[in-house]
């Protein structure tokens, strides 16, 4: 075998060994691709975190906390007379979830027995600070009367003492993020009036 050979055939080998020990192996390729996509993944959920913690309005929630009764009167005694009224003290407590106040105008909302509107409240306008929360009392005078052809259900209620009422109410309002959101806070709540003690015992808020 020639100088010129054997030098050649060390030089190729050389150069495979070369190439074997520099080339990238396929699973790291994989692996570092893998790293890539979450990555991207990442980047792109933060970035919808960030639009929507500045740019979305979360909902706001609205409940009543606390209702006391005043001058309370009924009769039973025949279906003609049939009656109830009295004037409802509501509290009611409006939260914001969000980084930006709330405002809204001076809305209206229904008082209902069994469908019916037996009472009007006025919610005067305020605003919510930003992840915070305020209280607003609400009067209002409630009241339904039979007639001749007075409906079953006011007769056994009136009978039983128990009158379930519906507070319903929107309060329609602007979130002043960075692009401003309208967002309206659904009131809808449900109120137990014991015409023996005079008192809402029971209210729950959907």
């Amino acid at each position: 075998m020639s100088v010129y050979a054997e030098t050649y055939g060390r030089t190729s080998k050389d150069v495979d060994e070369a190439r074997r020990i520099y080339q990238p192996k396929q699973s790291d390729i994989t692996g570092k691709m893998i790293i890539f996509i979450l990555s991207g993944l990442c980047m792109l959920l933060f970035i919808f975190i960030v639009i929507g913690f500045f740019f979305i309005a979360k909902p706001l929630t609205a409940s009543l906390t606390s209702v006391a009764i005043r001058n309370l009167r009924y009769n039973n005694y025949t279906s003609s007379s049939l009656y109830f009224n009295a004037t409802l003290a509501m509290e009611i407590r409006i939260e914001n979830p969000n980084l930006e106040f709330f405002e809204f105008p001076t809305s209206k909302g229904d008082i209902l027995y069994n469908g019916h509107v037996v009472g009007e409240m006025r919610i005067n306008g305020q605003r919510v600070a930003s992840y915070g929360a305020i209280r607003t009392e609400v009067r209002t005078q409630v009241g339904y009367r039979g007639n001749q052809t007075s409906p079953v259900w006011l007769k056994n209620d009136i009978e039983r003492r128990l009158i379930i009422l519906e507070a319903r109410a929107k309060l329609r309002g602007e979130v002043h993020l960075k692009a401003l959101n309208k967002r309206t806070v659904n009131l809808k709540c449900l109120m137990h009036l014991n015409l023996i003690d005079e008192v809402i015992h029971r209210f729950w808020c959907k």
